[in-house]
């Protein structure tokens, strides 16, 4: 049987003044992530203390969709996602196509 998280992560770089905003989804396949400290199903801003101060956000979902439908909610300006794959064979995590909008669809670039 094959499980699947998809932990999504917004940050945000504070040396610009407007914009600044990054997104990634990890997708951890058959693999669970080694924290814990996300809430499931919602966006939500990351406890302090986890990572740096620049991680804002961050939420883990069952599905992509769920994650899609979350980050156009909270962030409708962006249209550019990195993405990123976590195997139970990898020993870090493997940068993917990053998705990027199509109208109202999220599609891999290239």
């Amino acid at each position: 049987m094959t499980y699947e998280t998809y932990r999504v992560e917004v940050t945000r770089d504070e040396t610009l003044a407007t914009g600044g905003v990054g997104i990634e989804i990890t997708a951890y396949i058959n693999r669970m992530p080694e924290t814990h400290d996300y809430t499931v199903g919602m966006l939500t801003r990351a406890p302090r203390g986890v990572w740096n101060s620049r991680l804002a956000f961050a939420g883990d979902f069952e599905t992509l969709g769920e994650a899609l439908e979350a980050i156009g909610s909270a962030f409708p300006e962006i249209d550019r996602i990195r993405c990123y794959e976590y195997t139970v064979d990898n020993e870090f995590p493997v940068e993917v196509a990053p998705l990027v909008r199509s109208g109202d669809k999220w599609r891999p670039a290239g």
